[in-house]
């Protein structure tokens, strides 16, 4: 959404690593290497970045992100510097990182399938589209709206505005007017729906054929 100049994200490790090494890191607290250790990919707006399960990840300070996540509550943490959280006790699902780790990919992330993971659309496209990789539709689903009436079919959403302002039209129930900033839940018996101005990201659950192929 929002990122310095020369921002970086980590995405999986820059070489392959030992499971006894990366517990050693998080035992020790030892941030600094844990994020040596990544692959520092830079971004910009519009970037968006599919993270594999198990695949070790960070984001370098003031970078701001819109976060899709499938319905789970299964993150670790492997460091949590700066963080108001107590990373050895609650870091591991209850589970114990010496479990918790083997969840965790230890190879690199070639570049090959970094082109799979990665999209940038720099939020400058005058028609609706995906900002993810297709390799993203079994889990979620993120779409940039530009503001030209096109319709939504009815479904769980949730639109966050990027910029102007708009009226958002439903079948169901009315139309209510938006702007930059503004992030509503958009429910399925307000029926197809439509952004007339602005420009927004809108994100959906998948659809239920791309989610039954999903590994």
């Amino acid at each position: 959404m929002e990122a310095p100049a020369d921002a970086k994200v980590g995405l999986g490790f820059a070489q392959s690593m030992k499971k006894d090494v990366v517990h050693d890191m998080v035992k020790r607290m030892d941030s600094a290497a844990l994020l040596a250790s990544l692959t520092m990919i830079p971004v910009k707006p519009g970037d968006a970045i599919l993270v594999p399960a198990g695949t070790p990840h960070a984001i370098e300070a003031g970078i701001f992100v819109l976060e899709l996540q499938e319905p789970t509550d299964l993150s670790a943490l492997l460091e949590w510097e700066g963080f108001a959280v107590d990373g050895i006790k609650d870091g591991h699902l209850g589970l114990g990182f010496d479990t918790v780790l083997d969840a965790l990919r230890f190879d690199p992330i070639s570049a090959a399938e970094q082109k799979e993971l990665i999209k940038s659309t720099g939020f400058t496209s005058k028609q609706s589209q995906s900002l993810f990789t297709s390799k993203a539709d079994g889990y979620f689903r993120a779409d940039l709206l530009p503001g030209d009436g096109s319709k939504t079919n009815a479904g769980f959403s949730i639109l966050l505005m990027l910029d102007g302002d708009g009226i958002l039209k439903t079948a169901n129930s009315g139309s209510i007017a938006v702007g930059h900033g503004d992030a509503l839940v958009i429910p399925w018996s307000a029926g197809d729906w439509s952004l007339n101005g602005g420009v927004g990201v809108v994100c959906r659950p998948p659809l239920p054929a791309a989610a039954a192929l999903a590994p």
